[in-house]
């Protein structure tokens, strides 16, 4: 009975330990931290603030910018209608010190921000 009881325990710590995120690593490009994909929107006024990830979420707003001035943005559009369904725009990006102009394949063209904040975890950005 003890040996069973250790058994279910270990596999259950492993697999714990295994599906544990916190120990997932992001690749950051030191060159340009911009690159990346960033979810989990946050906004305060004019600005949005968002989070490196290793991937855009299936159902949620995120923005993945690329190499090669390639961006991708996971939006509902601009109908908020539920039920809601996500949808990738592809675009391009330019970049000039602390100003990103995005133009996405969809119509909308020059949505531009000034970034505030760029580090390894956060993406702060004000509408301009």
């Amino acid at each position: 009975m003890k040996t069973i009881l250790k058994t279910v325990l270990f596999l259950l710590l492993v697999t714990t330990i295994g599906c544990s995120q916190e120990n997932e690593t992001i690749p950051i490009n030191e060159s340009d931290k911009l690159i990346g994909h960033w979810i989990n929107p946050i906004y305060t006024g004019s600005e949005l603030q968002l989070t490196r990830a290793s991937s855009l979420k299936n159902n949620e707003y995120g923005i993945s910018f690329l190499e090669k001035t390639q961006c991708v943005e996971r939006s509902s559009g601009w109908c908020g209608t539920p039920p809601i369904t996500f949808m990738d725009f592809q675009g391009t990006y330019t970049k000039n010190d602390s100003i990103i102009i995005i133009t996405l394949d969809n119509g909308m063209q020059n949505i531009k921000w000034k970034i505030k904040t760029l580090n390894d975890k956060t993406l702060i950005m004000e509408r301009m």
